[in-house]
């Protein structure tokens, strides 16, 4: 089966007229399905997903199969209709011009309200037939396998951090042994059922109806009611809130090693920006993988290492916080920020407070690498990916003899060469005698023997 494509000229001049006279940026989501119309629910690829999900035999496949070209035909063809109603009702337009912008939507929103309607059933249609040919156990599969399959197309619509993760794909990335998934099975049927009906929910709230829309939109009325936003924004918090919550359970629930690496991966999946790997993070974790070092200098590594790790987790877990509280917010603001501008008034500016705290991650890890490079020689810490840039431009003498020569000599001319040139036996004879003396930094950084490595929500 393969998706066909038709002629789309009477939907884009449509959307270019909304464009023109009504569309924000706080209506704009609620116009998604205008661009759903044009494409079937269910693809081809996905008779995979059916085939896996409700275990089909052989003979159900090709029964499957030919449901979803009937159901492709049946939407090719409905979709074809629509736009030859909406081509005969432009060409009555061309015709007799209208005198209102009314008189010339209003004809082409009910062509594609009723599409919408009719396409609602085919989609329904397609899930109904398929639950017929099923047969003992592959009918108590249906529930979980409907979730599943509405979880996998919806999830993404999310727009808070949190909101788009699927925690059965980070199940399946931490690659868990047969007896730690059984421990979690509960888990994440509960996880499931949750949020199956929390996403439900949410995208039929931003959906809305087209009916009233198109109403809306005849009437000139392109604002969205305070109330709408805040239950939009208080369902994508729910949906987020849903995940947090099982993202505890679940680590919970499994052994340590286990617990870690699925509870980093899913926040490094729903909060990247402040789960993902540090600048500082990167280069002590290859200082303390260098074998060359001794084991004296390595423990010193390790132990610094180890420190930082704890350092950050505390500053990540205030990042955590103070996102979770500011994003809905930030939204709810934009939402309603145009609205409050053709009124005459002037949106509140709302502070950012993870601003502060990244700007404290950053010195943490500044910190750290000054602490590296006093336990390191100038040639060591340079061996480092990304070390450069953590050289104070003070000690570039002591770090890059040789660009710091080239620059004296061609002071005030004009150089064609880089800041310093590749490394040889010349190179290294020039540097001997140089002795690196790191500022003195005291006990800053709080170095202890630990070798906690969490860099999750801090536990007690």
């Amino acid at each position: 089966m393969s998706v066909k494509k038709t002629h789309k000229t009477p939907f884009i001049a449509l959307f270019a007229v909304f464009s023109l006279h009504f569309i924000t940026n706080t209506a704009l989501s609620q116009f998604e399905y205008m661009v759903e119309a044009t494409q079937p629910e269910y693809m081809a690829r996905d008779l995979v997903v059916f085939a896996e999900g409700l275990n089909l035999d052989d003979t159900q496949e090709v029964i499957v199969e030919a449901m979803f070209d009937s159901y492709e035909d049946d939407f090719q063809a409905g979709w074809a209709a629509t736009q030859e109603r909406m081509d005969k009702v432009a060409e009555e337009l061309r015709n007799k011009p209208p005198a209102t912008t009314v008189e010339t939507l209003e004809p082409i929103l009910n062509a594609l309200s009723d599409w919408l309607i009719e396409k609602r059933h085919l989609d329904d249609g397609l899930l109904e037939n398929v639950q017929v040919i099923l047969v003992g156990n592959q009918r108590k599969l249906w529930p979980s396998f409907a979730q599943r399959l509405y979880r996998e197309k919806h999830i993404s619509k999310g727009r808070l951090s949190g909101e788009s993760v699927d925690l059965f794909q980070i199940v399946r990335d931490t690659k868990l042994s047969p007896s730690s998934e059984e421990l979690i099975q509960g888990q994440l049927e509960e996880y499931a059922v949750a949020l199956d009906i929390a996403m439900r929910n949410r995208d039929a709230i931003l959906r809305g109806n087209p009916k009233k829309l198109f109403d809306k939109i005849l009437e000139g009325n392109d604002r969205r009611s305070p109330n709408l936003v805040n239950n939009s924004i208080k369902a994508r918090v729910e949906v987020r809130n849903l995940n947090d919550r099982y993202i505890e359970i679940i680590s919970g629930n499994l052994g340590r090693n286990d617990s870690e690496d699925f509870r980093l991966r899913a926040l490094k999946r729903g909060y990247t920006r402040i789960y993902r790997r540090t600048p500082a993070e990167r280069i002590l974790s290859q200082a303390a993988e260098k074998e060359s070092y001794s084991e004296g200098i390595r423990a010193q590594i390790l132990q610094l290492q180890a420190s930082y790790l704890q350092e950050l987790e505390i500053i990540n877990f205030d990042l955590l916080e103070k996102t979770r509280q500011y994003e809905p917010e930030m939204h709810r603001n934009r939402e309603l920020a145009g609205q409050v501008r053709r009124n005459g008034g002037t949106p509140q500016k709302i502070v950012d407070p993870t601003r502060e705290v990244f700007k404290k991650r950053e010195e943490l890890g500044k910190r750290y690498i000054e602490m590296l490079r006093a336990i390191l020689s100038p040639e060591q810490f340079l061996e480092l990916d990304g070390s450069r840039r953590w050289v104070p431009q003070s000690e570039h003498e002591s770090y890059f003899p040789d660009s710091s020569n080239s620059s004296k000599a061609n002071k005030g001319g004009i150089s064609l060469e880089g800041a310093s040139s590749p490394k040889g036996e010349k190179d290294k004879d020039k540097g001997k005698g140089q002795k690196y003396n790191p500022t003195p930094r005291g006990s800053r950084g709080g170095i202890d023997n630990s070798d906690s490595q969490n860099l999750g929500n801090p536990r007690n």
